[in-house]
């Protein structure tokens, strides 16, 4: 009944403007008060980290995307949550930091990628839809998201400066600072990071096992010798820990190590608009251990794992005639050991998995006449997965399996007046992953290929910007987890799987210094070979946001609904984690306040959960943490107040 009613919504929203549009024009200004993401083109969705966003200010990459239509996330703690995409997350999702992959270390994703990003450490979030795009590396099959830094250079000597600083109950506090001086010939940039949380209390008042504390540095140099010359060095320091309610151990230690260097050349001829080079490190060290942060149990236990990945790019962008072309090799070396025992420094470390892929693709656009574009790209990879000496299973211990994959999409725009309708229909094939390598029992898997219609419109009307998405996917051999209900799946299988949904978002100024928001967002999915519904789908999800502002000062509600979920399958899932059981709706309202202090100071307040909800998400894990069983799920912070502080020079 709630999908019913909620289909309707967008159109409703453009009949009313019809309405209004002989109005006199009202001036758009710049939000103060940023009330979520913003759908740029077809499929393509931007925010920028480092505005005030609702809710509190994001401890992780994860908490940050749970801001953009379509995606959500499986919480663990007060940080480190897995985020997904139309429900698929894992490898099925391609998170890059500045356009480099980097995997966690943890068998049983206790530290995410999206768990070493500090979001306001990044310029720019983009998140992809589907695979409508081979540029992102391989295995799109729900999409990608690029966390991405864009120092721009300097016409003359300068300085800029950005810092923040908030405060919250919880004993919830952050801080940035983004520091850079440059001139005509170059830049240097540092970013810092801090963030702190304490055990936070559910609506009923009831302790979660949740504090974390993390920390980064960033040092970025550019050399620019001419306007069209860039070279850049960068360096990623981070290190944290974490309280987990889901499991019987917590992270005490997330260390992340990185490097890279990029070059780019522009305008080299008529034909070739730019050439670039990069090249990526990434080592993390974690630990895990079930004494450190909560009492001291009966046997103490610890893991430490680690992994180190290097990335390799190259790319040109081309001008043919009309066609404006990107093509490109990309290369990805992975290599996963461990070692345990609360004496694990003095001991060796056993490599377990590895994995060696590397890429070529092409995607460009073509105009058709004056009002069509057509959009295409194809890719090919080749992965090799190896288990090393040190794999638990001793019987595919050195051995190898090669993958050949073959990815590729075809989407057709059109401008319409104030529409932008599309259609495009994407494939995308990957490699199992490490975690679900590990889960295979001897067993083979198949690669996994996801063949994806995706189709919507944009609409862009002076005061009104709204879009529509929807999906119908098949993944053949899509691959399923299975385990105890709110586990880590313990065993993994091919199954064929259908899928389908969409997303909508409007922003209306339908008033002077007045705007209104909506997003609505619904997944469906079935495993065919076993006849029941696809595990960890979430269910119906919307959102109502109504703002009030001027050059000052800014005011704003949202109200989420989220639907019950009936479709569930206990049990089954994926590398996070297993359905389990029914999840019940909510809903809470949340507000906030902007005040322009002055052209430099921006101060921020808001409530999350302010009528301190007891609720819990429909994806959720139900492990016992070690302190005290979780009979059900993990619930969500109650009632949170915070304050914030930001500067820009």
């Amino acid at each position: 009944m709630q999908k019913t009613h909620a289909l309707p919504l967008l159109p409703l929203i453009l009949s009313i403007h019809s309405a209004w549009a002989e109005a006199p024009e009202i001036h758009i200004l710049d939000e103060i008060v940023v009330t979520g993401a913003r759908t740029v083109s077809p499929l393509v969705v931007t925010a920028d980290p480092q505005a005030p966003h609702r809710p509190v200010a994001a401890a992780d990459a994860a908490d940050f995307l749970k801001t953009v239509p379509g995606m959500s996330s499986i919480r663990k703690g007060g940080a480190s949550s897995d985020p997904l995409l139309r429900g698929l997350g894992g490898s099925r999702l391609a998170v890059q930091a500045d356009g480099h992959f980097l995997y966690g270390g943890c068998g049983g994703r206790m530290d995410p990628p999206t768990a070493y990003i500090v979001p306001s450490a990044y310029d720019l979030v983009e998140v992809i839809k589907g695979p409508q795009s081979v540029k992102y590396g391989m295995g799109l099959i729900s999409g990608a998201v690029n966390f991405e830094r864009k120092t721009e250079p300097f016409a003359e000597a300068g300085t800029q400066l950005n810092l923040s600083a908030t405060g919250g109950n919880f004993d919830r506090n952050d801080a940035w600072l983004d520091a850079t001086v440059g001139s005509q010939l170059g830049y240097v940039r540092a970013i810092g990071t801090q963030a702190h949380g304490g055990d936070y209390q559910d609506g009923n008042g009831d302790k979660v096992h949740s504090a974390f504390d993390r920390h980064s540095a960033t040092a970025i140099a550019g050399f620019t010798p001419d306007a069209d010359t860039t070279i850049e060095l960068s360096a990623d320091r981070s290190r944290g820990e974490a309280a987990y309610a889901d499991r019987s151990m917590d992270g005490t230690v997330f260390d992340r190590d990185a490097w890279g260097i990029k070059a780019e050349r522009r305008n080299l001829t008529p034909w070739l608009a730019a050439l670039r080079a990069e090249y990526g490190h990434s080592y993390v060290d974690h630990v895990m251990d079930n004494f450190s942060l909560r009492p001291q149990p009966g046997m103490k236990m610890l893991s430490n794992p680690d992994r180190e990945t290097d990335t390799a790019r190259v790319a040109a962008d081309l001008k043919l005639a009309r066609a404006e072309l990107t093509v490109g090799a990309d290369w990805l070396q992975d290599d996963h050991t461990f070692r345990g025992g609360v004496d694990y420094a003095g001991k060796p470390r056993s490599p377990d998995q590895s994995f060696d892929s590397a890429g070529v693709f092409a995607e460009g656009k073509l105009p058709l006449g004056t009002s069509e574009q057509l959009v295409a790209g194809l890719r090919h990879d080749r992965v090799d997965a190896r288990y090393d000496a040190g794999f638990g299973n001793a019987a595919l211990r050195n051995t190898e399996q090669h993958y050949n994959l073959t990815s590729g999409f075809v989407r057709l725009e059109s401008r319409q007046g104030a529409w932008t309708p599309y259609i495009g229909l994407g494939i995308a094939q990957r490699a199992p992953d490490f975690w679900e390598r590990a889960k295979t029992n001897g067993a083979k898997l198949n690669k996994e290929s996801n063949t994806e219609l995706d189709f919507g419109t944009l609409y862009r009307n002076g005061t009104l910007q709204a879009s529509v998405s929807g999906y119908l996917s098949r993944i053949d051999d899509f691959i399923l987890l299975e385990g105890k209900p709110g586990s880590i799946a313990g065993s993994a299988r091919n199954v064929d799987a259908r899928r389908a949904g969409f997303e909508a978002d409007a922003n209306w100024r339908f008033a002077a210094n007045w705007h209104a928001g909506a997003t609505l967002s619904y997944a469906w999915g079935e495993n065919r070979s076993d006849g029941k519904a696809l595990a960890q789908t979430p269910p119906l999800e919307g959102l109502l946001t109504l703002g009030w502002e001027n050059d000052r000062l800014a005011l704003a509600a949202h109200v989420r609904g989220v639907a019950r979920q009936g479709r569930v399958a206990p049990g089954q899932g994926n590398i996070v984690g297993t359905d389990l059981g029914e999840s019940s709706g909510f809903a809470t309202v949340g507000l906030k306040a902007g005040y322009q202090l002055n052209d430099a100071i921006l101060l921020s307040a808001g409530v999350d959960n302010l009528l301190d909800r007891a609720y819990a998400e429909a994806l959720n894990k139900g492990e016992p943490n070690g302190l005290n069983p979780i009979t059900g799920r993990i619930n969500e912070p109650g009632r949170t107040l915070w304050l914030q502080v930001q500067g820009r020079w």
